[in-house]
């Protein structure tokens, strides 16, 4: 019995000191594993992109503006011609026609109702919208200070037939603007906010910041990209600020690029639609089917 009892002594002395020692190990060393701990998860936090950005062009079949100009890289046949002609200048019905032959939609920019910020003057051009989204996944949070737009390469237009149905009025659109008219040589203006607001035609960046991570929601953007004379290439060099330093990041990624398209000054046919008289046709085009033409002749063959 006394054997039993010492033994039983031993047995629990020793489970109290394993206890005590071990709880005394990690009272001490608590810190040092808290350390290590964030260490690890800062680690794996920043092998996580500092943000995704994902880009969609604009849904025209859901989201088709009142006037838009198409382009193709080929004349029109007289047929196609009456086809288009007998559309009565409705947007949806051009596109649907011309899409399956390779059009291409540029859209009329809005335009500002009063002085930009920095009093940049934009060219008359052409857009083509899109939509950024950004986004991030890591747990420290990021601030996203400045955007540029950079030019790779431009270049004249390569369209033979532009087919336009002009604006009636402005059209309301929110997002960010950049002037990328002229070429390669000319610097990029922008981006200004796009909107009805009071802080219409401000430079965005020098009012406002965009914080990513920490659980942020993700910021959707409409960009509206214009060129005048010629197509463009283009990029988005992104500023952002981490726990880390400044750093930057390029949109797309890699060596991805944006493509504005420019109209054509001279294009091999133009046609444009006037409410008033209906389609009107020049260059090397059959006039069947082309009432518009003395009336396109001295109020629109200019624009292109």
């Amino acid at each position: 019995m006394l054997y039993v009892m010492v033994a039983a002594v031993v047995v629990l002395g020793g489970i109290l000191f394993a206890y005590y020692a071990n709880y005394e190990l990690d009272r001490t060393t608590a810190t040092d594993r808290a350390r290590s701990d964030k260490k690890a998860e800062k680690s794996v936090d920043d092998e996580l992109p500092a943000f995704v950005s994902t880009i969609t062009p604009r849904d025209y079949a859901q989201d088709m503006p009142e006037s838009v100009v198409v382009l193709l890289d080929r004349p029109l046949t007289a047929r196609e011609q009456a086809t288009l002609t007998a559309t009565k200048g409705d947007a949806s019905q051009v596109w649907t026609l011309l899409k399956r032959l390779g059009g291409r939609i540029v859209e009329y920019p809005q335009t500002f109702q009063k002085p930009l910020e920095d009093g940049h003057r934009v060219p008359e051009g052409m857009t083509q919208t899109f939509n950024l989204n950004l986004n991030s996944d890591r747990t420290a949070g990021l601030t996203i200070n400045g955007m540029t737009a950079v030019k790779d390469m431009c270049s004249a237009p390569t369209a033979q037939t532009v087919v336009d149905i002009p604006p009636a009025g402005s059209e309301p659109r929110q997002g960010l603007m950049w002037d990328l008219s002229g070429g390669s040589a000319n610097r990029p203006h922008g981006p200004y906010v796009l909107d009805e607001g009071e802080s219409q035609g401000e430079l965005y960046f020098r009012h406002n910041a965009v914080d990513l991570g920490n659980g942020q929601a993700n910021m959707p953007l409409r960009i509206q990209p214009e060129v005048s004379v010629q197509t463009c290439k283009w990029h988005i060099s992104v500023s952002y600020t981490d726990t880390s330093g400044p750093h930057t990041q390029r949109i797309p990624n890699g060596t991805g690029t944006f493509t504005t398209e420019a109209v054509p000054h001279k294009p091999v046919q133009y046609f444009r639609y006037v409410p008033a008289t209906g389609w009107g046709c020049l260059g090397r085009t059959s006039q069947k089917g082309c009432t518009a033409t003395q009336e396109l002749e001295r109020t629109g063959a200019a624009r292109p």
